[in-house]
């Protein structure tokens, strides 16, 4: 590890320790869903009047609603209280936050890891609709926040890519990168996600979803699916020796390689339909 590399290590863990993380703000489409369902008196008019203010997220919250996998019957959702009816809170938070991931990854300040930050993005809205799909036909998990979870799940790595961008010489070593944010995104990620006050059972997703060996006493949780599912997005280069009666999330939720691909080859279409709702 060369001195930059060193240095920017160091400044990372320094910050971790201390709980002084230079936190990116919660961009502010989804902050401000988060504050209205977050209220006592909550309605699908209200929603709908935050969502209305913003015209990027009232089009990909029709787009969602008119989906393929959210709007079986095929009759058309023109206005945003239907749609928001139609999706559920949790769903249509969804959608705020995976264009709150685009603005990241579109903001002009990213200019020199706009790539990777896309490559990333990607791999979200796959985890994320994988997640979907397991917590829906195989866990007792709520498929809503499987798909929220598994959106935020690398959320460490955005902030370290980020970080990095006034470091252009972090990224002229690819596996120096690599190490960087294996290394670091998760405890990252599960600081930023109680920073912008998620639940703990999202902000754990974080922190776990790369513990293949992860013990936990009882049923199947949330960090589970999207283990799961985070695995499933590299299905092609796992290939057939890997193991997975190794990895205790599909041991609790009793998948096992046969199974994993029964589900990718029979909800094709649904995870397909499910990202391209997602802008992806």
């Amino acid at each position: 590890m060369n001195d930059i590399a060193f240095e920017f290590v160091q400044q990372l863990g320094a910050e971790l320790s201390a709980g002084n993380l230079k936190l990116p703000a919660f961009p502010d489409v989804a902050v401000r869903v988060k504050e209205v369902l977050e209220s006592d008196d909550v309605s699908a008019d209200k929603v709908a009047k935050v969502v209305g203010s913003d015209p990027v997220l009232s089009a990909r919250l029709l787009k969602v609603a008119n989906s393929n996998f959210a709007n079986r019957s095929g009759a058309q959702i023109k206005d945003l209280r239907t749609a928001i009816a139609r999706l559920g809170y949790d769903l249509a938070y969804s959608t705020a936050v995976s264009i709150a991931l685009e603005q990241i990854m579109d903001s002009k300040s990213v200019g020199p890891i706009r790539a990777q930050l896309k490559s990333l993005w990607q791999h979200s809205v796959n985890v994320s609709a994988i997640a979907y799909v397991i917590a829906k036909k195989h866990s007792s998990i709520n498929p809503d926040e499987a798909m929220l979870a598994g959106l935020l799940h690398d959320i460490g790595k955005y902030y370290i890519y980020t970080r990095a961008k006034d470091h252009p010489e972090l990224f002229d070593d690819e596996a120096r990168m690599d190490e960087l944010l294996k290394t670091w995104h998760t405890g990252i990620g599960h600081a930023i996600l109680e920073a912008w006050h998620f639940s703990d059972d999202i902000a754990n997703t974080a922190s776990d979803h790369d513990d293949l060996e992860r013990v936990l006493l009882g049923k199947a949780d949330v960090t589970d699916v999207v283990t799961t599912a985070n695995l499933c997005a590299y299905w092609e280069n796992l290939g057939e020796e890997f193991d997975w009666s190794r990895v205790t999330a599909a041991q609790r939720l009793n998948l096992d390689h046969d199974a994993i691909e029964s589900i990718l080859e029979a909800s094709t279409e649904e995870i397909q339909s499910i990202m391209r709702a997602l802008g992806c």
